[in-house]
Parts: C-alpha cells; sequence; structure tokens
C-alpha cells in the first residue's frame, strides 16, 4: 500500500488511523438484498438459512460467505436475493423510492443499486438503468433479468447522450461514480495496485461531468443520490461543494447513526469507514434541485405498441397453450423479438438498448420461443404444466448443468419451480423435460 495513501488517510482520520488500519486487515463483510418481489421471501430465507439483519436496510442481511455460499445456490440464479457489499446497500434505502417514481441509475452495473430501487418500485413508474461500457452492461442486464422486473430499460450509453434524450425527464437520479476504489482496498488487491493521485485527478473531472448531465436531467424538486467507494476529498466533498457552487441545488441531510461518520465539510452527507462499519469504505450524499426549469421541456414521446398481426397470433397461441394468464395487450417488436412494455415507456430511438421492459422471447417461423425472463415473472397458479423441487435437490444441480430430466408425460411447455420459486422454461415430449436454462448460465 502507498505511503502516500497512507499520509492522506492520516490527515483525514487522525486518532483513529491506527484503527482504520487494522480493520483493513480483518475479513470483509458481505450481505443480500432480497427481492421483495417474491412472495414471503423473508420468511423463506429467514427459516432456510443463517443470516443477520442489516441494521439500516430493510430488507438487508449479512451472510457468513466462508460457511453459506449464497452465490453459488441455485435460489441465487432464481433471482430470491442479490448480493451487494452492505454500505453501498445503502444508497438504494436512504433515497426513499416512491412506487411510480421515474428513476435513473446513471452508473449502474453490475446492477445491485437498480435492482434494490427497482424492488421498491414494485413494478410502478419506471427505471432506466445505464451502463457505458458495453460487457459489464451486458452483466447488467442479466442481473436485471434475474430479479423478473417488467418496468427497467437498460442502456449502453454515454450519459451526454442520455442527457440530450431526457433533459428534466426523473424524479430520482443515482451517480454511483467510478472513482479511484480507495474504500474497496480490503476487497480487492486491484484498487491497491491501480491507485494514484492522477487516477483521482482523473475521476473527478468524470464526477462533475456527471453531476451537470444529471442535472439536466432531473425534475424540479428531484433527488440526485451521489456515492462512491472512495476516501479522497476530490471525489467527495469537493463534488458536492462543486454541485452547490454551480447548480440551484441543496444537500438533504442524513442522519448520523451508529457507525455513520459525517462528511469532512460538515455539509450532510456520511461517510462509511470498515473500523466503525461492517463494511467497506463509502460516500453517500443526497441532493435536491431547487427550481423551475420554465425554459426547459421534455419531448420525448411515449412508445406505442408495435407489433404484427402474425407475430401476435404466435405469442397469443403460445400463451393460450401453456399459461394460465392472458396474453399482455402491451407489446412491441424489435425485428422477432417480442418485449411486453408499459404504457409510460419512452420512445427510444438515438440509445443502444439491451433490454426494453420484460423480453417475452422471440417468433421464429410458425412458432414463438418464450425467453428465460418470462418464466423467472411466473408463479405455479400462472401456468398449465410446472415441476417443483427444493433448492438443494439433485435434480435441480444437474438441471444447470444444462442435464435433461425425466419427465411425466405432460407435453408442451412448462416452469421449474424452486420450492415454488419460478426457475427455468422447460419443453417435454415423450416423457423427456428438455432442458430451456440458458447455456451461458449453466454450470
Amino acid at each position: 500500500m502507498q505511503e502516500t495513501f497512507k499520509n492522506r488517510m492520516k490527515q483525514i482520520l487522525n486518532e483513529e488511523y491506527d484503527a482504520f488500519m487494522n480493520s483493513l486487515q480483518q475479513k470483509s463483510y458481505k450481505a443480500i438484498h432480497l427481492n421483495t418481489g417474491k412472495p414471503n421471501i423473508k420468511k423463506y430465507m429467514e427459516d432456510h438459512f443463517s443470516i443477520t439483519k442489516h441494521p439500516y436496510v430493510n430488507d438487508g442481511y449479512y451472510f457468513d460467505y466462508e460457511t453459506l455460499p449464497l452465490g453459488k445456490l441455485s435460489l441465487h440464479q432464481a433471482g430470491l436475493y442479490y448480493i451487494q457489499e452492505p454500505s453501498a446497500m445503502l444508497v438504494g434505502e436512504l433515497l426513499e423510492v416512491k412506487e411510480n417514481d421515474v428513476i435513473l441509475d446513471l452508473c449502474a452495473a453490475p446492477g445491485g443499486k437498480s435492482c434494490h430501487v427497482a424492488t421498491k418500485l414494485n413494478q410502478t413508474g419506471l427505471l432506466i438503468s445505464n451502463e457505458i461500457h458495453a460487457k459489464r452492461a451486458k452483466i447488467l442486464s442479466e442481473n436485471i433479468e434475474r430479479f423478473g422486473f417488467d418496468n427497467v430499460i437498460v442502456t449502453n450509453n454515454t450519459p451526454s447522450s442520455l442527457a440530450k434524450k431526457f433533459p428534466v425527464y426523473f424524479d430520482k437520479i443515482i451517480i454511483d461514480a467510478p472513482c479511484s476504489g480507495e474504500g474497496m482496498f480490503r476487497k480487492t488487491d486491484q484498487a491497491i495496485t491501480t491507485w494514484s493521485l492522477d487516477k483521482i485527478k482523473e475521476n473527478s473531472n468524470i464526477q462533475k461531468q456527471l453531476i451537470d448531465q444529471a442535472f439536466s436531467m432531473l425534475k424540479d424538486n428531484g433527488i440526485i443520490a451521489y456515492s462512491t467507494c472512495t476516501y479522497s476529498r476530490e471525489e467527495n466533498e469537493d463534488i458536492i461543494n462543486y454541485a452547490l457552487d454551480n447548480y440551484p441545488l441543496e444537500v438533504i441531510p442524513i442522519e448520523i447513526k451508529e457507525g455513520f461518520t459525517k462528511d469532512l465539510d460538515d455539509l450532510g452527507a456520511i461517510r462509511l469507514y470498515p473500523h466503525k462499519f461492517k463494511g467497506e469504505g463509502h460516500f453517500i450524499c443526497l441532493l435536491r434541485k431547487n427550481t423551475s426549469d420554465t425554459n426547459t421541456t421534455n419531448t420525448t414521446k411515449s412508445m406505442k405498441a408495435s407489433i404484427s398481426k402474425q407475430q401476435f397470433k404466435l405469442v397469443d397461441e403460445f400463451y393460450k397453450e401453456n399459461l394460465l394468464l392472458p396474453t399482455p395487450p402491451t407489446l412491441l417488436a424489435f425485428n422477432n423479438h417480442i418485449y411486453q412494455i408499459k404504457d409510460n415507456f419512452p420512445m427510444i430511438d438515438t440509445i443502444k438498448l439491451l433490454r426494453y421492459g420484460l423480453y417475452l422471447g422471440e417468433c421464429k417461423k410458425k412458432r414463438f420461443e418464450p425467453s428465460h425472463s418470462l418464466a423467472l415473472t411466473l408463479s405455479i397458479e400462472k401456468v398449465k404444466r410446472y415441476y417443483s423441487y427444493q433448492y438443494d435437490d439433485e435434480h435441480i444441480i444437474n438441471y444447470l448443468k444444462g442435464e435433461v430430466l425425466v419427465g411425466s408425460n405432460q407435453k408442451g411447455y412448462g416452469v421449474i419451480f424452486i420450492d415454488e420459486y419460478p426457475f427455468s422454461f422447460y419443453k417435454e415430449s415423450n416423457n423427456q423435460v428438455k432442458n430451456l436454462y440458458p447455456k451461458g448460465l449453466r454450470r
């Protein structure tokens, strides 16, 4: 660890410095936040696993990753929970999401904060979840898929291109800003080896640009949640002061609770240190916009349903043959890929999309092939055929590997459930359950 970093932390922490350095040698913490869209999820997880309540996150729990490998369980693949760093988890909780909010997660990958706030939307409103880097955006989209949301759009764009498309559009914007990563030194060696003062300066310039772009997209009285996983003043307090000096913004003070530390300038933000809070280093600030943009109006039009009669016929036939729910009335076709959209979805033309609401599947020649996304939204009451297993059943372990299961002569599409939670489509004929679990997710 570089001496320059140590000296900087001594100046920040003073008499707490030794306790901070000792904490970096200790075991890190891991936590999950639950997908509250799943029925009885809290009771299920508490009954089956040794997990400990997060003190400030309603649906958050700590777990011992050395004895309980939650990331390797089929339940994780079924979208019952998201494994997230416990300090970072506070951002979604402090933002106080309300149903019907229109939210942007500007730098969203891998998706922890997006999944958290989307569960709070409870399938209302809209979340646009963006990531500028293509590979990370793909991971983001996969995590959104696991949670079974139908009100989330995943984009792969520069923040500046979004700002041009969505002036004065969002109620809330999350800026989980790219940073020097000092708060992750205990968790990953890479954060230590790539650290430099030049990196801090470079990220500070990017963070100011993100504030500029976020402000232009925010409605009057809208809120920005700004966070980093670093300790440097240049990337935290200096950015907030830049925002306050250049824009009509005010800090929404965050209550100082046990384990929280005031920011260095007493602005109303918080810092989290590993020697005081069970998590990694983090900075969180909430900013409210105090202006009326009378000279700026959003001209973004709503997307209209658009699907051919033949495509709708194939989707409708699939629903009637295999499911116990009506065919969605608002469908959109991108080529032959079919999405279920909502009335409040914006028209997207100049924006690169990865996911536009709930992806239902693809029309191929004279048939419709359902998506994995659709399977993860279903319940036993909504399907005509299914098999249900416990999460650690050998059948599920084999299915994760891509193996075929023995059926019971139920011809057609059905859903594999894990303890009544949806996991994957299958297609059965001649007592053979064809595995439709995506090849890229198999183990």
